[in-house]
């Protein structure tokens, strides 16, 4: 009898509990922690740059006519430079490969002239100038997180503008050399710069290159005078080198960023 009354009460106390419990609000499972996406490098992306150029200026005489002149040294020219940027990054590990390629537009102009004269009466006229400057890159970086350090070089090419006039105070009919260039020369372009991701698509850079374009020459034959003989050919040697220092900005697209990364924003 004993045993038969405490099963009972065993039975009703459990058909309780549940009632009691099934009244009670259920608690949700607590959120499962998604960790914010990677950030990643990889992407196509386009910019646009702004600063300052220093433009160096060089013109060898090869015949040794007018080898001493003043103007056949080194000029140098400082301007603006500002233009636009597409490039692309993939992003392995810590390390970031890319390719870049901008275009500039230069300011960089100078002229000169000597009112003193020089050796044999002569006072040259001069005008360098360099109009604008392209580069096809490849870009080689060390990542941390959002900050990319990297190296850059590859092809330059820039249009050369660079003229210059003897004059004579004895002859201004027969003693006047001119040589001219106005030609788009290619050379080499290297340097390096620092980029940081302000978000996951915008990003901001500081960076100096330093570009050399290949000799462009210029030949003057005389008319025929007492100084330079009739048919006689004279060669000037042209070369311009360019030094930028410039900030940027990019907008990266996700086009090659691997699946997963890149999403969430900051």
């Amino acid at each position: 009898m004993i045993r038969k009354f405490t099963l009972f009460a065993a039975a009703v106390a459990s058909v309780s509990t549940n009632a009691i419990a099934a009244d009670l609000p259920s608690r949700a499972p607590p959120p499962v922690y998604i960790p914010p996406a990677a950030f990643t490098w990889s992407g196509v992306y386009l910019g646009a740059t702004a600063g300052f150029a220093q433009g160096f200026h060089t013109i060898d005489d090869l015949q040794g006519a007018f080898l001493g002149y003043p103007g056949l040294s080194n000029d140098r020219t400082n301007g603006f430079a500002g233009g636009g940027t597409l490039g692309v990054n993939v992003q392995a590990g810590m390390f970031v490969y890319g390719l870049e390629t901008d275009i500039n537009w230069l300011s960089n102009k100078a002229t000169y002239t000597d009112p003193n004269g020089a050796i044999n009466a002569f006072y040259p006229s001069e005008t360098n100038r360099l109009n604008y400057l392209g580069t096809v890159r490849g870009r080689l970086g060390v990542a941390f997180d959002r900050a990319l350090i990297y190296f850059t070089a590859g092809l330059a090419y820039g249009n050369l503008n660079d003229s210059i006039q003897y004059n004579s105070y004895t002859s201004t009919t027969w003693n006047t050399p001119s040589f001219g260039v106005n030609t788009t020369r290619i050379g080499w372009v290297a340097g390096g710069g620092v980029e940081y991701a302000l978000t996951p698509n915008w990003t901001l850079k500081g960076e100096a290159l330093y570009a050399d374009l290949s000799n462009a020459n210029a030949t003057w034959v005389s008319p025929g005078s007492g100084t330079f003989p009739a048919g006689a050919q004279y060669n000037l040697r042209f070369n311009t080198a360019a030094a930028i220092i410039r900030a940027g900005v990019n907008y990266k697209f996700d086009w090659f960023a691997p699946p997963g990364t890149n999403i969430a924003k900051y």
